[in-house]
């Protein structure tokens, strides 16, 4: 990001990484010469979101357009480029997705709009713009979801293959960045799956398939038979990947963790090694089952059906674990029997095994006793009489010792009865075409997908006295990490960090900049001025902004480490466009990721 406004230039942008299969693409020219054009007399093209990183599949340009004869909505359009049309495969990805979108006409699924060929011969298509942000930016946010989001993220994803794979249309890509959200008036998010840039169309009227494709998916998430490329594949890739997404959603990790496509495939005849009940304690046997079978290695011992497969895995997550089965997890655990690299069994765990007795106490209540002999019970007596009469005696003297022998030592504020405290925050958000403002501000929680060039400014509000520190991490030339300070600064709130309940704080102007990625912003909040923030904050006053020095970004990476807290609680506040953070603790410290384009 880049803060023009203030006297210290901050460039804070981060590469985007992930692992994917080699795609087939041409070497295209890219430009912005179709910027301004309009296309078949009623699309207005506005933004080549190509050069910003848009995935595209590999078989093209895709551009943001305004639909004129239609109050000016928006459309995403993709256009495959001349030189694509000399490779087959390419032009065979390209029309696969077209009628596949075409076929479908799907709630969960994207739509298209029209299509058509440029006068140059390149063939495009018109698809709905969907406002909102992607499945990924939601768990990089949340981390592991509400059983809740999940059940309705898993319903509508499973309709949305199952309208597929009825049509003989099978997806391949199924991945966090290919499921788009929505936020609802209810709370709930449309949810709609995206991107068929490689989909399998059997029986295809526009492109036959003559020849095997190379383009195989994403490898953290494609199924077994897929990376191994075997010809004959059945809906069963599709379960199988998106089992995968319901894994990571639940848990918040991934299943597998390769450094290559041959040992994903290894990873995956070996099978699940951690089950999702090990890190999301509450999820119930049978939705973890129901899970664990759609990850089989073998696709015919997956569930066949994904509408069948989602109602009941999400209806598994929506139901309350009764009474009885509450008492069986406090006493007698699930045990896989499976150490932390041994596969895990998908069937069902079975109770026959459980003794009554092993959860008894040792002594019956009802045992029979020897009656008590009158000395003894004149002794017991006696002994109680004499304790009675020796406890003031002794709480005096234990409490002389505590004055005088034990040290004045403060301890640690204890988290799990602190108050708690709640901090909102919003961005400003002004787009932009090239170095001019391009239509009306809007108001941003942050979970949204931002392009590149857009300016913003950040907004907070602590419902109790305090000090706020905001930071952008970012790497050096050499990946060190360094920080930029983005509040306080000398020209906001006159360089304090110091603030009081329900005061909104308005950082100074920055810009999205750099390759495609995630913005980390960290967020700290202290009850009283703490020394080693505030040592911070004054070496990067007296270095224009920026924390490069290693000992100083250490200092403060230390500090982050030790104050972040996993338990916040982050929630979108729809209604009002914002997102309110909830923390216990004298100081509170907040990851903020904003992600880009």
């Amino acid at each position: 990001m880049t803060d023009k406004k203030e006297e210290w230039e901050i460039d804070n942008s981060q590469d985007y990484f992930s692992i994917e299969t080699e795609l087939i693409t041409a070497d295209f020219q890219k430009s912005d010469a179709l910027i301004g054009q309009m296309l078949d007399g009623r699309f207005l093209i506005e933004q080549d979101l190509t050069e910003s990183g848009a995935d595209t599949g590999g078989i093209g340009l895709i551009y943001i357009a305004k639909d004129i004869k239609l109050m000016s909505r928006k459309v995403v359009i993709k256009i495959l480029q001349k030189a694509a049309l000399k490779n087959n495969d390419i032009v065979r990805k390209f029309q696969h997705e077209k009628e596949a979108l075409i076929r479908l006409n799907h709630p969960n699924i994207v739509r298209i709009l029209d299509s058509g060929t440029l006068s140059d011969g390149n063939p495009f298509m018109v698809m709905e713009y969907i406002e909102g942000y992607s499945l990924r930016r939601k768990l990089r946010e949340d981390k592991q979801l509400s059983f809740d989001s999940v059940a309705n993220i898993i319903e509508s994803v499973t309709n949305a293959l199952s309208a597929a794979h009825s049509k003989q249309i099978l997806h391949r890509d199924i991945k966090p960045e290919n499921i788009m959200l929505t936020p609802q008036d209810d709370g709930f998010d449309h949810v709609r799956l995206i991107d068929f840039g490689i989909a399998r169309v059997e029986n295809s009227q526009l492109a036959p398939v003559t020849e095997i494709s190379r383009s195989i998916g994403t490898i953290l998430y494609i199924a077994p038979e897929q990376l191994a490329g075997k010809i004959e594949q059945t809906p069963a890739v599709d379960i199988y990947s998106f089992a995968i997404v319901i894994y990571e959603m639940l848990t918040g990790k991934l299943p597998f963790q390769p450094q290559s496509m041959i040992e994903m495939f290894l990873l995956q005849e070996q099978g699940i090694k951690i089950p999702p009940s090990r890190i999301r304690s509450d999820l119930s046997p049978e939705a973890e089952n129901l899970l664990l079978s759609a990850l089989a290695f073998e696709p015919e011992k997956r569930p066949p059906n994904a509408r069948q497969f989602g109602r009941v895995l999400a209806e598994s997550l929506r139901v309350k674990v009764a009474d009885n089965n509450r008492k069986l997890e406090k006493t007698a655990p699930l045990n896989f029997k499976s150490a932390e690299n041994e596969p895990v069994a998908m069937t069902q765990p079975s109770f026959d095994n459980i003794i009554e007795t092993d959860l008894q106490p040792q002594v019956s209540i009802n045992s029979p006793r020897k009656k008590t002999s009158k000395v003894l019970l004149f002794a017991l007596v006696g002994l109680l009489v004499l304790a009675i009469i020796s406890i003031p005696v002794g709480l005096a003297v234990w409490k002389i010792k505590e004055q005088t022998l034990t040290p004045n030592i403060v301890e640690k504020p204890n988290t799990d009865t602190a108050q708690w405290r709640e901090i909102k925050y919003y961005l400003n958000v002004q787009k932009m075409r090239g170095d001019k403002p391009f239509e009306a501000p809007f108001k941003s929680s942050g979970q949204e997908i931002f392009e590149n060039g857009y300016k913003f400014k950040l907004n907070f509000q602590a419902d109790a006295d305090g000090f706020i520190y905001i930071f952008n991490e970012d790497k050096d030339a050499n990946g060190g990490i360094i920080y930029n300070i983005l509040y306080p600064t000398p020209k906001t709130n006159n360089g304090s960090a110091e603030i009081t309940a329900k005061q909104v704080i308005e950082t100074s102007n920055n810009t999205f900049s750099g390759s495609r990625g995630t913005e980390n912003i960290w967020l700290i909040w202290c009850a009283e001025k703490t020394d080693e923030v505030e040592i911070v904050r004054q070496s990067a006053f007296e270095a224009n902004g920026t924390i490069s020095n290693e000992k100083k970004a250490r200092q403060l990476t230390d500090f982050l480490q030790k104050y972040k807290n996993e338990t916040n609680e982050t929630t979108k506040d729809t209604a009002n466009q914002q997102t309110v953070v909830k923390g216990k603790g004298e100081t509170i410290v907040q990851k903020i990721e904003l992600e880009h384009r």
